[in-house]
């Protein structure tokens, strides 16, 4: 039978960062140590006679074809390495029954990773880097929104968080903030989240997400 793809989005937040093949890492070792192989060797008879700028090029293709390729080959053997370790850690997820225990277990990185993933099928996409640490600039259409996902270890999320969320929003030209939080949202915080338009991702939200991922998961033929 087929081998199932990684397509949920615990599995894609798992392995998003893994963009790069791993072997390519060791082709390009190998097209380098040929490249600069070939070129100190073309540089060799002018170098020989004195030709300063033959000897600086052939020098430096020497310790190149020696240092380049070997970073690359590490490179590869790491990035390799970081493969196995995440598909042996999201095999530990998936055993897992209960949702909430999933989430416990999930780095800051890779719920960030799922929760944008997940923002992505309501057509939300990421216009810059990370901004201010940890914020994200999302665009849906026209809208600029702020994800913040800085609050999502806080036990509890208090109402000044979300004024100090707008503000950073408003420095970044964003009409609207979406804010994470896996900790208790009172009631105070909920209702100034309602006064400022802000969307708050909480704990209950992202054990929904969770639970929907395994179950598609399950549904999945191997």
């Amino acid at each position: 039978m087929p081998r199932r793809q990684s397509s949920t989005p615990l599995e894609q937040a798992v392995l998003v960062r893994h963009l790069v093949p791993w072997w390519l890492y060791l082709l390009l070792a190998a097209f380098c140590w040929l490249g600069l192989r070939a070129i100190a060797q073309w540089a060799l008879p002018s170098s020989r006679i004195g030709d300063g700028s033959a000897t600086l090029l052939h020098s430096f293709a020497l310790v190149g074809q020696v240092l380049l390729p070997l970073a690359l080959l590490c490179a590869g053997v790491a990035d390799l390495f970081n493969r196995v370790s995440w598909r042996r850690r999201l095999d530990r997820l998936r055993q897992e029954r209960a949702a909430d225990s999933l989430l416990e277990q999930l780095s800051w990185q890779e719920m960030r990773d799922l929760i944008e993933l997940t923002l992505e099928t309501e057509g939300y996409e990421p216009v810059i880097g990370s901004i201010s640490g940890s914020d994200l600039l999302l665009q849906r259409q026209e809208q600029k929104v702020l994800l913040v996902t800085e609050h999502w270890r806080d036990p509890v999320l208090e109402p000044g968080q979300l004024e100090r969320a707008v503000d950073r929003a408003d420095r970044v030209d964003a009409e609207a903030v979406i804010l994470v939080c896996g900790g208790r949202i009172g009631t105070p915080a909920r209702a100034a989240a309602r006064r400022r338009g802000i969307r708050l991702i909480d704990r209950g939200l992202m054990l929904q997400w969770l639970s929907q991922s395994e179950t598609t998961a399950g549904r999945q033929p191997d």
